[in-house]
């Protein structure tokens, strides 16, 4: 017995968790080296005081004192969460010593890491909400006037000669480009905040989804697509076929100086990911600049190729990210890409 009371005097004193014994009354009898380091006090100034009470916050406090008050067979253990100025949050275990007379264990856990990176998820998300507001209403109104005064001169015939009317549609265009570009920054915006739902989504599905859109609205380009059946995702059906459109639009853009446009889509599960590849034998991109390839506004090809605003892939990552998932790509330059996505595999799909 003695070799055994050393053993737990040894673990209460070197624990990594802060504990304190306190008596049947509230008493603090006993405290730990972490629980010191913690509370930021010397065992001597919390031993044989109610430290509780000057120390943590009114509500632990009082949960505490509400322990002690109880008949000792009614007493429970019981964990909250408390913070004391605001610049301190910690986790708080209370449990009965069963015998002891009454003592009770406390048990302190530092969460300031926590409560740090709470509130600086916090700030950055009303930082996007502003963000997000001012993109969709202070930067469309001026470039809809711009574009509204240019149709309006245009009309009125004020601007003479094709030289003229030539300016006026460049104006309109490019008003138009950067009213996409605001499109797309208000979705990767999105992308990385909003909630997503989780349920089963078939992603082979979707891809045949995505390929009939893109034929839809390109009717005259050949397109050859296959894709695996029985592709299955846990995820939000809309934000993965948003990622799946990207991909495929990419591979349609870059096909632009091939004969067809040839789009492959396989997949496997490991484990519990499903790992997709989406093969195109568009232009391809020189592996030495792949680091560049998800980065927002980076372009690895000049406009007159078919490169666009560059976030697409950007918010195709940003999706699979969201999913718990990843994405990379190999490619070679003029024998096309292979994009490679990981996202959690629908379980009741799982071999």
């Amino acid at each position: 017995m003695e070799v055994e009371a050393r053993l737990y005097r040894d673990a209460f004193a070197h624990a990594e968790a802060g504990m304190a014994v306190l008596s049947a009354q509230g008493d603090w009898l006993a405290v730990n080296a972490s629980l010191c380091r913690l509370l930021q006090r010397p065992a001597e100034a919390l031993v044989g005081t109610r430290a509780h009470e000057a120390l943590f916050d009114a509500a632990s406090a009082q949960r505490i004192a509400s322990a002690t008050a109880a008949p000792r067979e009614a007493r429970q253990a019981f964990e909250a969460t408390g913070a004391d100025d605001g610049d301190r949050a910690w986790k708080l275990t209370l449990a009965p010593l069963g015998d002891h007379n009454g003592a009770i264990l406390l048990q302190l856990e530092d969460h300031r890491e926590a409560l740090v990176q709470r509130r600086s998820e916090d700030a950055t998300a009303r930082l996007q909400d502003h963000l997000a507001y001012g993109i969709s209403h202070d930067l469309r109104a001026p470039l809809r006037s711009i574009a509204g005064f240019a149709t309006k001169l245009d009309e009125s015939g004020a601007v003479g000669g094709d030289e003229g009317r030539s300016d006026l549609g460049r104006i309109r265009a490019a008003a138009a480009r950067a009213e996409r570009l605001i499109d797309g920054l208000l979705e990767l915006l999105r992308a990385a905040r909003q909630p997503l739902r989780e349920e089963v989504v078939d992603i082979s599905l979707l891809c045949d989804w995505v390929a009939a859109e893109l034929r839809d609205a390109d009717p005259a380009r050949a397109a050859v697509v296959e894709v695996a059946p029985d592709l299955y995702a846990m995820g939000d059906e809309h934000w993965l076929k948003s990622l799946l459109h990207k991909l495929f639009d990419n591979a349609w853009k870059f096909s632009a100086q091939r004969e067809r446009v040839e789009i492959t889509v396989a997949g496997e599960i490991a484990g519990d990911r499903l790992r997709l590849s989406i093969r195109d034998h568009g232009r391809g991109f020189d592996m030495r600049y792949a680091d560049k390839l998800f980065l927002p506004f980076q372009r690895l090809h000049g406009a007159e190729q078919g490169s666009g605003n560059g976030l697409g892939l950007a918010i195709a990552q940003q999706i699979a990210i969201r999913h718990g998932g990843a994405m990379h790509a190999h490619s070679q330059p003029g024998e096309g890409s292979t994009f490679f996505v990981e996202l959690p595999a629908a379980a009741a799909h799982t071999p």
